[in-house]
């Protein structure tokens, strides 16, 4: 992310560019200084440390414990004396949906590499060790709970949310940014930039990046550097775009200097005028046909860098609605009524082969039925959700609509009343949300019998029953695959064995590694429903997942007929045996 290649241009060409941080130390020092040691964490730069281990990666993660050792190095933090500020993206901003999509469809194309290798019965070690740098982040793990237990967390809904960090720390006099995106290299402002990829978590320590050196070697301005960055190729205005330009500046290794000394001959200082980047692009097009949009991806790039109260709102007006919801933490709802874009990621879904049916097929109907009920009283607005999806192997990522469908036996209250704080509305409202859910998984839930064992199930593992039922129903998963999962999360919730202690497994069933993944998948998407109805937390926990024990669990329990012994403390919860499949 960011500018491409100006890590390695920092870390080489660049006198000075970085150098050694203890961060507890740092820590310290600021306080000793009587300042505020402020830090503000790009949250999605950490799922890296998260997700350090590729083995255990590879393994669909070991959830709580990694939400556990992330928890642990926040508290370690806070206790040197910091206080913490996170970021996150909270949507989309249009101007990048392509850049987006584009990424996606390079993700899926090398997660399929690493499911050919799996179904080769490749060892898990090797695996890791081919394709570290390629395996994509478990998302699904709630670095955003975690961050809400030791600081303040900020999603970004109208801005671009690195923009927002940068405003933000600036503002508040941060004394270090923590990410590991280049593009924090060319903001302005006087706070450190630490990075995420480099972090000891043992003795804090990691590398830091010296940003007025990089100014120093290329002898440019702070106003200057977000033009060298535009043109340098970023999100918005794509390498690729760039490229044939940049190669006419010179040999690869002077294409930064070459670029900078362009830089410093444009009127930078008085504003870059319409005709001004005409002539530009006109010099970035040379020979070449100029996209329409060209214009628009400079420009866009041009004001990205910009963080001043003057060139950008991060809190526009709002109406009650959109206020109430973003106070909520409501993003998704807010999404779905406002008519935003919700994203669907895949991580190792296949395409190629029907073994678990089709993941949008099977993702459709929960979207539409939550959206049901978020518009239910705004059926006279819009009767759909739009949604960034890949849909089969063939087609690349595109937007979608689904169809909502609202429920007819069931009357949700209005938005405002479901996520209503009030303690009276939420302790009369709780069975007609546990309605909404089962509703939303399916229609059975709604017969008499089966309707008081869903209400009788324990909170903890509520979400997992529900998914383990939608996966059934829909025929993705077996009776002895369901019971293993919901075993383990018991096992997890009840800490009847501790995930330190579990082994690698040596190498992974490739129906097992799809499946691991499918699940924490779609137990993401009924989680999002049971905050979208305002169910409280202990109903939606985090997925209760260990990749190291269901995968050492799964060849004995597939080469093996499953006794009533090992299954007895699920016994009660397995509603999803009256589904008549394998």
């Amino acid at each position: 992310m960011g500018v491409r290649y100006l890590l390695y241009f920092m870390e080489r060409k660049v006198q000075g560019g970085t150098y050694n941080v203890r961060i507890d130390q740092e820590i310290r020092k600021a306080k000793e200084k009587g300042d505020s040691p402020l830090i503000v964490i790009d949250l999605m730069a950490l799922f890296g440390m998260a997700c350090a281990d590729k083995r255990s990666l590879l393994c669909g993660s070991q959830v709580m414990l990694a939400e556990r050792l992330i928890g642990e190095f926040f508290a370690r933090l806070t206790a040197a004396g910091a206080e913490l500020v996170f970021f996150y993206d909270g949507s989309t901003v249009k101007t990048k949906h392509d850049t987006w999509c584009s990424r996606q469809n390079d993700k899926y194309d090398r997660m399929l590499e690493i499911l050919d290798a799996f179904d080769r019965r490749v060892p898990l070690v090797k695996v890791a060790e081919q394709y570290g740098r390629a395996i994509p982040h478990n998302t699904n793990i709630e670095l955003k709970r975690v961050a809400k237990l030791h600081g303040k967390l900020i999603v970004s809904m109208h801005v671009e949310c690195d923009q927002a960090l940068a405003a933000y720390a600036t503002e508040h006099k941060a004394l270090a940014v923590l990410s590991h995106d280049t593009d924090f290299l060319i903001f302005p402002g006087e706070w450190q930039l630490w990075s995420a990829e480099h972090i000891d978590q043992q003795t804090l320590a990691t590398r830091a990046y010296n940003r007025h050196a990089l100014l120093r070697t290329l002898e440019l301005r702070w106003d200057e550097i977000g033009v060298w960055a535009s043109l340098a190729g970023n999100d918005f205005f794509t390498y690729d775009e760039l490229e044939p330009f940049l190669n006419n500046l010179g040999q690869h290794n002077q294409k930064f200097y070459r670029l900078a000394s362009y830089v410093r001959s444009l009127p930078v200082s008085k504003g870059l005028d319409d005709a001004t980047v005409r002539s530009i692009l006109g010099r970035v097009y040379k020979n070449r046909s100029m996209p329409l949009d060209a214009f628009e991806w400079f420009r866009n790039s041009i004001n990205f860098y910009k963080i001043d109260k003057q060139s950008y709102d991060a809190n526009p007006p709002m109406d009650a609605m959109t206020a109430f919801l973003l106070q909520a933490d409501q993003q998704f709802v807010h999404t779905v009524l406002n008519g935003g874009s919700h994203n669907c990621t895949l991580l190792f879904f296949d395409y190629r082969t029907d073994e678990f049916g089709n993941y949008s097929e099977l993702i459709a109907p929960i979207i539409s039925r939550i959206g049901g009920i978020i518009l239910y009283h705004n059926q006279h607005e819009r009767q759909h959700v739009t949604v960034l999806m890949k849909r089969n192997h063939q087609e690349p990522y595109g937007f979608s609509d689904i169809a909502v469908t609202f429920p007819s036996t069931l009357t949700p209250p209005h938005i405002m009343e479901l996520l209503s704080p009030d303690p009276d509305i939420k302790a009369a409202l709780f069975e007609r949300k546990l309605q909404l859910l089962s509703w939303v998984c399916s229609d059975d839930f709604l017969a008499p019998g089966l309707a008081q064992e869903f209400l009788a199930l324990p909170p903890s593992l509520m979400l997992t029953v529900v998914v383990l039922y939608r996966l059934r129903q829909y025929g993705a998963i077996r009776k002895f695959e369901a019971d293993l999962l919901l075993l383990i999360g018991h096992q997890l919730t009840t800490g009847v064995f501790d995930p330190t202690r579990e082994l690698h497994p040596d190498r992974l069933v490739a129906r097992a590694f799809r499946l691991g993944f499918l699940f924490q998948k779609v137990y993401s998407h009924f989680a999002r429903v049971a905050r979208a109805i305002g169910l409280p937390r202990e109903y939606r926990p985090s997925a209760p997942y260990d990749g190291h024990r269901f995968h050492n669990q799964y060849r004995i329990w597939n080469s093996r007929r499953v006794e009533d012994e090992h299954i007895a403390p699920i016994a009660d919860w397995r509603l999803y045996k009256r589904i008549n499949r394998t």
